[in-house]
């Protein structure tokens, strides 16, 4: 009798015991479900930064048979010959320069200038206000209107 009533409270013991682990389990896993939906819902609502992010580049074609110096805003590119592909920072795309200078030639500036980057849309179909403002915030609501360049050296006097 002793040993009926010690196997019946071990086997109602090992039940609760168990109900508590599923509890536990699927609690757990509705917490992993919720942050990872939460953290992929984020980087989908922020298109233009994950497509785009980071420097936009800009390349430079040119025929000249020397190398030369690119200074942009973000960068400086000593001793490079043409084709070049440079970075330019993204938070100053209106207006900003490409210099191109070299011993034997002038160059005009490069002066950039910036359209509404297509992914930024992504956030108003996937309906991500936080996506839209970390687009904001690294301003890849933006991109350069162009992004390839042809130059024309001109010898100096």
């Amino acid at each position: 009798m002793i040993l009926l009533n010690f196997a019946i409270v071990f086997y109602k013991r090992h039940i609760l015991l168990y109900a508590q682990f599923l509890f536990i389990m699927k609690k757990n896993i509705l917490s992993h479900s919720v942050i990872i939906a939460t953290v992929v819902s984020m980087f989908l609502s922020s298109c233009a930064t994950i497509v785009s992010g980071g420097a936009p580049s800009i390349t430079i074609n040119g025929n000249v048979n020397e190398p030369v110096n690119i200074t942009t805003t973000k960068q400086t590119y000593p001793g490079v010959t043409l084709p070049a592909v440079v970075q330019v920072d993204r938070h100053k795309l209106d207006g900003q320069r490409i210099k191109i200078t070299s011993e034997n030639y002038t160059f005009s500036d490069i002066i950039l200038s910036k359209t509404v980057n297509g992914w930024a849309f992504g956030n108003i179909l996937l309906g991500g206000i936080i996506g839209w403002g970390v687009d904001l915030g690294t301003n890849c609501v933006v991109k350069p209107a162009q992004t390839v360049f042809d130059v024309q050296p001109q010898p100096k006097k």
